[in-house]
């Protein structure tokens, strides 16, 4: 019976997250936070408890790499959100295991100071067809395995928010890069 209701907890809290996200997409304006100086590898290190166990399970190598002189303007717990996502993305490209690597700089965008995250994975890539859609909401090619489809969708939203971008680079066998830009904080 125990472990029946531990199953049963756990498809709640499932649901339930389920349902947040489809909430969060559809009247982002709610779920705004406020913004606060941030600085981005920092952030990335903080998610570092949550995707631990993602990572053992993957049997999936996390670098970080460089740092950032530049703060960012963005509530820390969404910029926290993306990071788990694109992670948690990167590690369901590589079930044989692999490699990612979170790199952080300093960037420059149309005369704008900011900065530049860049997650690289070693995984099995994506076809064009595929990638052209991953930012599209409800777009998953996780269904049968939990995807919602809602991850990338919601990110992008939360970077947008920012006055910031994200983009994807893909090949398929050659792995993906995903770049984040955002502004610096004034």
């Amino acid at each position: 019976v125990e472990t029946e209701f531990r199953l049963m907890d756990a498809q709640i809290h499932r649901i339930s997250s389920i349902v947040n996200q489809l909430l969060q997409f559809a009247r982002p304006e709610e779920y705004a936070g406020w913004a606060e100086r941030v600085d981005p590898m920092q952030a990335v290190e903080g998610t570092l408890p949550l995707v631990r166990h993602l990572l053992a399970e993957a049997g999936v190598v996390l670098r970080l790499e460089g740092r950032t002189s530049r703060q960012v303007a963005m509530n820390r717990t969404e910029l926290q959100q993306v990071v788990v996502n694109l992670i948690a993305n990167a590690c369901n490209a590589m079930p044989a295991g692999g490699t990612i690597t979170v790199s952080a700089s300093d960037a420059e965008r149309a005369g704008v100071n900011g900065i530049c995250l860049r997650f690289s994975d070693t995984g099995s890539g994506m076809s064009p067809e595929t990638l052209a859609r991953i930012f599209d909401p409800f777009f998953t090619t996780r269904s049968a395995r939990g995807g919602t489809g809602l991850g990338l969708s919601i990110c992008r939203t939360l970077i947008d928010r920012q006055g910031g971008s994200i983009e994807a680079e893909s090949r398929l066998g050659a792995g993906s890069v995903f770049t984040l830009w955002l502004p610096e904080a004034v």
